[in-house]
């Protein structure tokens, strides 16, 4: 039996398409130019693994008029859409002991990528919105893994 070779073509492209479709990214953002009057953004790195859903975030901890503490905040990633071309990332902070704030975070690109977060706090089992962050600006890279 002899398989034509136009359909072996064809089944060799969908085999290729299939796989890279399947395959998974990092992507890894630093906040990025800022010009006079930018706010203070204790966000100092995000690094994305679209393949184990997780997030990794270098952090502020603390910081004072000379000195700086930074930090590691781990997130799970909720949500990524890529539907209007453009992704779309949305992660939470996962609680750790004696945390009482958690956050919530969205990644996406408008002209530039940006993020906006919001933190929110439990009382009585009761989410209450803390802060809502304006959007900052961030310098991304994506790279593909195989």
């Amino acid at each position: 039996m002899r398989i034509p070779a136009t359909r072996l073509v064809g089944q060799l492209l969908l085999l290729v398409s299939a796989t890279g479709a399947a395959s998974a990214a990092t992507i890894t953002c630093v906040p990025g130019p800022v010009g006079g009057t930018a706010p203070f953004n204790w966000v100092r790195r995000i690094s994305i693994d679209e393949h184990s859903r997780t997030v990794n975030m270098d952090i502020v901890r603390s910081r004072t008029k000379d000195t700086e503490t930074m930090g590691k905040m781990r997130a799970e990633l909720v949500s990524m859409d890529d539907s209007s071309g453009d992704p779309v990332y949305v992660f939470n902070s996962i609680p750790t002991l004696g945390t009482e704030v958690t956050h919530l975070f969205k990644l996406f690109k408008a002209g530039d990528w940006r993020l906006i977060s919001a933190g929110v706090t439990f009382v009585n089992k009761t989410p209450a919105l803390r802060a809502i962050e304006p959007g900052i600006v961030f310098d991304c890279k994506r790279s593909d893994m195989g």
